[in-house]
């Protein structure tokens, strides 16, 4: 039987409602992947934007869970321990224990233990908590008194905890002796570890034994380079095991392997382990380990102090496997060399060396993390201009901002006029917009006329200004670029630019007007493509002005130029689009 057509419409209608009612569930389900793509201030706003008021509870808890989500992606700890300071009443008991330990896990991350407690006493005092649940806090009280450096409080909870638990495995032997490093029981520790075999385990039994002095220092230099190599792929363990190297190497003398060690250990560093408790190095560790070599072999060399030619050739003769030597004269000679120019050179030479190896992180940690150094502005400018490039190779913009400060003389090799348009546009970069146009207006007072290599590239730095949103900024320059300029061809363009910005400051009536002269300059119909562009943009800016018969005269125009089928179609469609909003205004 044949379905009759109403019916078969109704069902339609009725899919299409199922599947647009579908599509307004799944807008949860985009959180994840917004966060996982990396869109992070678009996950925020779905969530805020489609979250239902808690009195809708299930829809409201299920969103919940996609909002802390983001806060997590963001490192937003004090965002999340908020919202959940401020959760709702009547929420189901099981949400709130999960709420109370993201709130406990983002102050733990913002290195606040006392702040996780504050969420962790609400998790403990909870009479309906399940094992799981309770197990789970104990854990992040244990955390949260290590964070803090509560060494008693946490050894008394992990002995609790194993006691009531019967908590035996690898992590938690671990956990313990890590309590036991702390407290400085390294004796006690080893014990702990005796039967643990994991990567973590070794490298924490090589440290006790380090610090119990419990094996020959050469044997543990050997092992704990073993362990280093070994953990390659583990970020984390393989910068405490450079680091436990490099302190093995301070034992045993061998200061090569010692800065070997640094150098790896300062290329691993990072936030996350910076502040490690148990293995820490740091950029003088460095530079005391280059001196202390330099020294020693200038010393069997009889290398005077005083003769900086004797220690450049000294350095200059190690070849290039073993540039370690090489960058512990070049650190040497860049403290204690006598001549300025002599200093100036082994920075150079030694920054050439790190970037050579690839340790770029190296050289900004020996710079700015050393008491050598205490501001940037004390740091030698050959050096600011080393580590703003890679700054910028970076997109570390900020950073390189404050390296150019004070920096107004150009690097070597680099003209003076490039170098103020490179400190302009770094400026823009970093949202300084008053400073980057007093450099550029200075630049434009300086000079009496622009080469067309130069103008390119200041109108770059001009379309820099404009992608900022400064388009009065860059309208006022461009006016006097305009007259500076020695060639028709960047004078037309110029026009044109400025047009753009007037279009986007909503000055429509200049904009267009800007657009006719740059498509009639030097050019009295404006019909060659450069030409035919202008006056499209025209004819929309004399639209967006109300000017509708001026635009339409225009827009006509271009039609004696056009051979394209499709342009002639956009253009007869807009011009009757004008022609049918004229109506509508002029229509009683």
């Amino acid at each position: 039987m044949t379905a009759h057509p109403l019916r078969l419409v109704r069902v339609l209608v009725c899919i299409l409602l199922m599947l647009a009612g579908g599509a307004q569930a799944s807008d949860i389900e985009r959180v994840p992947v917004l966060i996982k793509g990396g869109a992070l201030g678009l996950a925020q706003s779905l969530v805020e934007g489609n979250q239902p008021p808690p009195r809708q509870m299930e829809l409201w808890m299920a969103w919940e869970r996609q909002r802390y989500a983001v806060y997590f992606a963001r490192s937003d700890w004090d965002g999340l321990a908020q919202r959940v300071d401020a959760l709702p009443p009547d929420l189901p008991e099981n949400f709130r224990r999960w709420a109370l330990t993201q709130g406990a896990w983002a102050r733990l991350s913002a290195g606040d233990g006392e702040g996780a407690r504050h969420f962790l006493r609400a998790l403990l005092w909870q009479t309906d908590a399940t094992p799981a649940d309770m197990s789970e806090a104990r854990q992040l009280v244990i955390r949260s008194y290590l964070l803090d450096d509560n060494l008693s409080d946490a050894e008394t909870a992990v002995l609790r905890y194993q006691q009531d638990y019967q908590a035996r495995s690898d992590s938690w032997q671990e956990l313990h002796a890590t309590i036991l490093l702390r407290s400085h029981q390294p004796r006690n520790a080893m014990l702990i570890l005796a039967g643990v075999h994991t990567d973590e385990g070794r490298l924490l039994a090589l440290l006790a034994a380090f610090q119990g002095r419990a094996y020959a220092a050469h044997n543990l230099l050997a092992q704990a380079q073993k362990l280093a190599y070994e953990t390659r792929n583990q970020p984390r363990l393989n910068y405490q095991a450079w680091v436990l190297v490099a302190a093995t190497a301070l034992r045993t003398n061998e200061r090569l392997q010692r800065i070997a060690a640094l150098e790896r250990a300062l290329t691993l560093q990072n936030d996350s382990n910076a502040d490690d408790k148990l293995f820490k190095v740091r950029a003088d560790d460095l530079w005391q380990a280059y001196d202390r070599l330099a020294e020693t072999v200038g010393k069997a060399a009889h290398l005077r102090v005083d003769n900086d030619a004797a220690w450049l050739k000294k350095a200059g003769s190690y070849k290039r496997d073993d540039a370690a030597s090489a960058r512990a004269f070049y650190a040497f000679l860049s403290r204690h060399a006598k001549s300025a120019a002599t200093r100036a050179l082994a920075h150079q030479r030694l920054a050439d060396s790190l970037d050579e190896d690839g340790r770029e992180k190296v050289l900004r940690r020996l710079y700015t993390g050393s008491t050598r150094y205490a501001t940037l502005a004390a740091i030698p400018a050959t050096i600011r201009y080393h580590m703003l490039d890679a700054a910028l190779g970076d997109y570390d913009i900020d950073f390189a901002a404050k390296l150019m400060q004070g920096l107004q003389a150009a690097p070597q090799g680099e003209e003076t006029k490039q170098w103020t348009l490179r400190r302009a546009r770094i400026l823009i970069y970093a949202g300084d917009y008053t400073a980057a146009q007093s450099l550029l207006r200075d630049l434009l007072c300086d000079i009496s006329a622009f080469d067309e290599d130069f103008a390119e590239r200041y109108l770059q730095v001009m379309f820099d200004l404009q992608s900022a949103g400064r388009h009065q900024q860059a309208v006022t320059l461009l006016e006097s670029v305009f007259y500076l300029v020695d060639t028709t061809r960047m004078q037309r363009e110029i026009l044109y630019w400025m047009a753009e910005s007037k279009v986007a400051l909503g000055e429509y009536t200049e904009a267009a007007e800007l657009y006719l002269r740059s498509a009639t300059f030097d050019n009295p119909y404006g019909g060659d493509m450069w030409g035919q562009s202008a006056r499209f943009h025209a004819a929309e800016s004399l639209a967006k002005a109300g000017l509708s018969a001026d635009a339409r005269d225009v827009y006509t125009g271009l039609l004696k130029f056009t051979e394209d089928p499709k342009r002639r179609v956009l253009l007869e469609r807009n011009i009757q689009q004008l022609w049918l909003t004229e109506k509508k205004t002029t229509t009683p």
